[in-house]
């Protein structure tokens, strides 16, 4: 599953929708779809079919119909569904060299999912919430708006996909501990400080970090360092005065970390952007 291709989704929708059913709701019969659909039904039950497949749907569960899918469907009525549901389609655009190429990758949902991660749901069912109350708004930027909003969606499912020990908790956690790390960057930081602000152990919380992002928390915080340190090479400060002002007290610890990112010294790479204008 190619994540970082499917986060360059651009959508376009064409229903937004937060379902409380009545007892005689229902998919259409011979409904041949011709849209991607999201559902994630939050209360009740309802029966739902997919081609050749029938599924008893509550809450916590993630239902997808791709275009050309054929559906069927009805809710129960001594426990009515309710849920949020989406209709779009979309295109994934890739810049390569100069030029766009726009690729149709396919999304990794099954038909039933079921979530049981509750931190997880739980975030799932505010951004639906808000998506919803965006859209029926009909403020002038509701599209924008609404795009971020269900990227944020789509970028937290996809997480969830990518591996079986997802924990939206320890997302949220990471998150904390992300946010402070770029609000102190040039701050002497220290894994206890860190650890301190999300509220948890320094190695409990190293642990954490390194299964959500792949790297420890000070290969994170130096990552931030240099990035920045970039930017102010860029606007024309010294190495010395962009060490400081990133967090580095040693001038040779800054251009060591520099080389192990960048692959070459802050000086040469000050040469490198001063030939790209």
């Amino acid at each position: 599953m190619n994540i970082s291709v499917l986060e360059n989704m651009f959508p376009q929708f064409t229903y937004v929708a937060d379902r409380k059913c009545t007892a005689n709701w229902k998919f259409q019969g011979n409904t041949v779809y011709d849209k991607h659909n999201l559902i994630l039904v939050y209360d009740g039950e309802a029966e739902l079919r997919c081609n050749d497949r029938v599924f008893t749907v509550s809450r916590g569960d993630l239902v997808y119909y791709k275009p050309s899918d054929f559906r069927l469907g009805h809710t129960f009525p001594d426990r009515l569904m309710q849920c949020f549901t989406v209709d779009f389609l979309y295109t994934c655009p890739v810049l390569s060299g100069n030029d766009w190429e726009f690729l149709d990758m396919p999304l990794p949902f099954s038909t039933v999912e079921k979530i049981n991660d509750e931190f997880l749901f739980s975030r799932l069912l505010d951004l639906f919430a808000n998506f919803t109350r965006t859209w029926l708004s009909g403020n002038y930027n509701k599209v924008p708006r609404g795009r971020a909003i269900f990227m944020e969606m789509l970028t937290l499912l996809l997480q969830w996909k990518s591996g079986a020990t997802f924990s939206y908790d320890k997302v949220r956690k990471v998150e904390k501990a992300i946010n402070y790390m770029t609000d102190c960057f040039d701050t002497q930081l220290t894994l206890q400080d860190i650890a301190g602000k999300v509220g948890i152990s320094p190695s409990y919380f190293g642990g954490i970090f390194k299964e959500v992002t792949g790297v420890s928390p000070i290969h994170y915080l130096l990552g931030i360092r240099i990035r920045k340190a970039k930017e102010l090479l860029k606007d024309g400060y010294s190495v010395t005065e962009t060490a400081q002002k990133v967090g580095f007290n040693d001038i040779f610890y800054f251009s060591k970390s520099f080389k192990k990112f960048e692959g070459m010294t802050p000086s040469q790479y000050i040469s490198l952007t001063l030939n790209d204008f």
